[in-house]
């Protein structure tokens, strides 16, 4: 059996993590490792990953940072530990349902040339433990390739993702982005080969106020930058850069469309930005669209009118 190696960096992660831990050691897949980086956490996270690294020692390898490292290198760290021959990338937070092991490393078995597999994942509210939705259940969303990796802005749910070993870029994770490095990760992953999909949710993705999920707007810039970053690291994409301006206008406006949620006024701002990598028609519609939703005086029927045709605009072009 190849052997798996599971990933998982952590960060005050108390609540959560026991709970993480016990569903990768219900996995029914047997030549499987564990390994846990706990990033210098101000919680009780590292006692309870030292527990279980006594109590499972064959399974679980603990690395306990005294420094805070951050994401990036927090994560560089926990890959230069995992020697399986797939790993596996999965947060101290998030839950692995039953099989997702087994299958994953299958569908890598029936597709040799394949370097990265994902599936769906039940996203969940973590205070109600309430599904809010499920990643990738249209055709139109899934990712086969290094172009679908780019233009739809990767894949949602991180802990879906294995990948393979040798398929892992040198350096791993780019330290130059101390947040958002996976990104740029996964589309190096997917220039050395086909993306493939497990029909089937196989995790779920926990959603809470620390999460990374509720800070997009902040990592915006850093997100942009990572596709700056692909293209000086491999000049086989110049070719491809109308498509890497357009992921950048698609990022933009789910951006976007996540501050009219907010009823925030950098919505605004972003639709604006976006015209700088794209000026379709389709586009400055969505700039104004955003401009009525949010710039005329709350309580008028304009605005109404403006938030709904702007919201029906930006879903189109990131859906």
């Amino acid at each position: 059996m190849k052997k798996v190696s599971v990933m998982m960096p952590a960060y005050n992660a108390e609540a959560f993590i026991a709970q993480a831990l016990e569903s990768i050691l219900a996995q029914d897949y047997e030549n499987l490792e564990v390994v846990v980086c706990d990033d210098a956490s101000r919680d009780g996270t590292a006692g309870i990953v030292l527990d279980y690294a006594q109590r499972y020692p064959n399974k679980i390898k603990a690395i306990i940072n005294e420094k805070n490292l951050g994401v990036t290198n927090n994560c560089n760290l926990s890959l230069s530990h995992c020697d399986g021959d797939f790993v596996s990338l999965f947060a101290g937070d998030d839950l692995m349902l039953p099989g997702k092991i087994s299958k994953q490393v299958a569908a890598f078995q029936e597709h040799p040339d394949a370097v990265l597999c994902y599936h769906p994942v039940e996203i969940f509210n973590s205070d109600t433990d309430e599904c809010l939705f499920v990643t990738n259940q249209l055709p139109r969303e899934d990712v086969s390739n290094f172009d679908d990796m780019l233009l739809k802005g990767g894949i949602p749910g991180g802990c879906s993702i294995m990948v393979r070993k040798e398929a892992i870029p040198e350096g791993g994770y780019d330290q130059r982005l101390k947040t958002v490095s996976d990104w740029l990760f996964f589309l190096e992953i997917s220039l050395r080969g086909p993306v493939i999909k497990v029909p089937e949710v196989l995790g779920r993705y926990r959603k809470h106020l620390g999460g990374a999920s509720m800070q997009t707007y902040n990592l915006l810039e850093e997100s942009l930058l990572a596709l700056d970053l692909l293209v000086e690291k491999h000049p086989s994409v110049v070719p491809k850069i109308d498509l890497i301006d357009r992921a950048k206008a698609r990022y933009l406006a789910g951006e976007a469309f996540r501050q009219l949620e907010l009823k925030d006024s950098r919505a605004f701002k972003l639709t604006g930005k976006l015209l700088a990598f794209d000026t379709s028609i389709k586009y400055r519609a969505l700039h104004v669209a955003a401009w009525l939703a949010l710039k005329v005086p709350f309580g008028s029927s304009a605005i109404a009118f403006g938030a709904g045709k702007a919201k029906f605009l930006i879903k189109r072009l990131v859906g």
